[in-house]
């Protein structure tokens, strides 16, 4: 039985050794190495990779975003009021399955600048 081993196998053993400082915060220790290698000998321990690679935290909505549960099992299209103050304009939001964030302020006030903007126009008038 024959075992294929893909180009790659080598590759770090041929890549030259490099003089790379330390990736850790707070640690400066040149050291020699291949590759995308990014941290010390000290600093590749088992101790400090909870450190170093920790969970992902979740992505918080955005301030123009908002979180529409539903359960549609096909794309679905509704009509939204902006929820800018001062702003009755009506939009169309497409429901997509397994999505729940959505665009909570019309076309016209998408970016706050636009929304800033229009604030301060129905302050003066």
């Amino acid at each position: 039985m024959s075992v294929i081993l893909s180009k790659d196998t080598n590759r770090s053993a041929n890549q030259q050794l490099k003089d790379k400082v330390c990736g850790f915060p707070g640690c400066k220790v040149e050291f020699k190495g291949r590759g995308k290698t990014k941290y010390c000998d000290e600093h590749r321990k088992q101790k400090y990779k909870k450190i170093l690679y920790q969970p992902k935290q979740k992505k918080q909505l955005g301030e123009s975003n908002q979180n529409i549960k539903h359960k549609f099992t096909e794309a679905t299209d509704t009509i939204r009021t902006c929820a800018l103050n001062g702003c009755s304009c009506e939009f169309k939001v497409r429901l997509i399955p397994n999505q729940k964030v959505y665009p909570k302020y019309c076309n016209e006030h998408r970016n706050a600048f636009k929304r800033e903007f229009f604030t301060k126009q129905i302050n003066n008038d």
